[in-house]
């Protein structure tokens, strides 16, 4: 396992040297209407409020309490926020069962126990395939041409489909299908291509559904997994960050929640998450310690891993690391986007100004409004 994915680090080493002016939103096409331009002048409530109405569909087959406002020091709202999140993935509801203080000692023992384990549950959780191994090992070399790119690509049905579906995707206005793999590895371009490769390689993940907890959650968390991925991407760039080892660490962090899911799954049989705020603290503590050893044993880029690492609770870290304090505020947004997505929070944007700047309050509502994807973020 330890050289398993070693491949993230030595094929996604390329360094990103920001310009004087870069935008944090740049987009593929200079006619893309996807130019995102601060307005700080404009109305944040107004604007909240018309996003919110646009979105009041009903959620078909999904749980819908009632919407938590947060009406308190909005210099905690990220406290609350993550509070929010937890509950929600949880399913907690009115009836909770009464607290097994006993039960939830065991799970944090078995989860710290766990991390200190040859591979800290890594073994819980699908494998990358092999071929996707061998092909970004040959992208990091320069002379790698696109047909041998395609000669590997093509040893995977599914990579194929996946690789050919986001080329056709309605974005690039193409006038005829793209069937042929190499042409459409030379429309996406390097940077895409790795990117998209990023997100295929920790899709499995949450898409094995291999228990009953895990199953009923997993879109929830591969959903906001994939959101904290471009809002580290965006940020980064702002904040002078190689946005792809951002864009990475976005994505890794929750890879240690879901083997604590798969814990909880093979001990409770199918029970409910506990919510408590003892054990929520402590399990979202372990489950980043968990995802931080799983990306040492990965061999991730040594940047990634002290990014993760700064989230266990070293704030001397977080505060000093710039790619932590992405990592850690792009956590916070994609929490927030989700749960007003799902009609769970309700906040006022106005007074979130206090915890988000101009540029971080934009991102938020560019991610709400669906306005980016690995197709157009770069």
């Amino acid at each position: 396992m330890a050289t398993l994915i070693s491949w993230f680090f030595k094929i996604f080493n390329g360094g990103y040297t920001p310009k004087n002016g870069d935008p944090i939103y740049a987009p593929v096409h200079p006619e893309s209407d996807l130019i995102i331009k601060q307005k700080s002048s404009d109305n944040v409530t107004s604007r909240f409020a018309k996003l919110t109405k646009a979105k009041r569909a009903p959620h078909s087959n999904k749980q819908i309490d009632i919407i938590k406002e947060f009406d308190g020091n909005y210099k905690e709202l990220p406290q609350f926020v993550d509070v929010c999140y937890f509950d929600w993935i949880a399913g907690k509801s009115d009836d909770n069962p009464i607290r097994d203080a006993s039960f939830e000692g065991k799970i944090i023992e078995y989860l710290s126990a766990l991390a200190e384990s040859e591979f800290a549950g890594a073994n819980l959780i699908p494998r990358v395939p092999s071929v996707m191994v061998q092909l970004l090992k040959r992208m990091h070399e320069e002379n790698v041409s696109g047909s041998e790119l395609s000669r590997i690509i093509t040893k995977d049905v599914v990579l194929v489909a996946a690789i050919l579906n986001e080329v056709n995707n309605s974005y690039y206005n193409l006038t005829d299908k793209v069937t042929d793999l190499s042409q459409a590895i030379l429309l996406l371009g390097h940077n895409r291509l790795r990117m998209v490769l990023a997100k295929l390689s920790f899709t499995p993940i949450y898409h094995a559904q291999l228990g009953v907890y895990t199953k009923l959650t997993a879109s929830k968390i591969w959903d906001e997994s994939q959101k904290r991925s471009l809002v580290c991407y965006l940020l980064a760039k702002h904040q002078q960050v190689d946005p792809f080892m951002a864009f990475l660490a976005g994505l890794m962090q929750d890879v240690g929640l879901m083997v604590a899911l798969r814990v909880f799954d093979r001990s409770s049989g199918n029970g409910q998450l506990p919510t408590s705020a003892a054990f929520r603290l402590s399990f979202v503590q372990h489950a980043l310690i968990l995802s931080t050893r799983i990306a040492q044993i990965w061999s991730l880029p040594e940047i990634v891993i002290r990014a993760m690492e700064a989230q266990c609770g070293d704030r001397t870290a977080l505060a000093k690391f710039p790619l932590a304090k992405v990592l850690k505020k792009a956590d916070f947004i994609s929490k927030t986007c989700v749960l007003i997505d799902a009609q769970q929070l309700k906040i006022d944007m106005e007074r979130a100004r206090v915890v988000l700047s101009d540029s971080e309050l934009d991102c938020l509502f560019t991610m709400l409004e669906g306005q980016v994807n690995v197709t157009n973020v770069l």
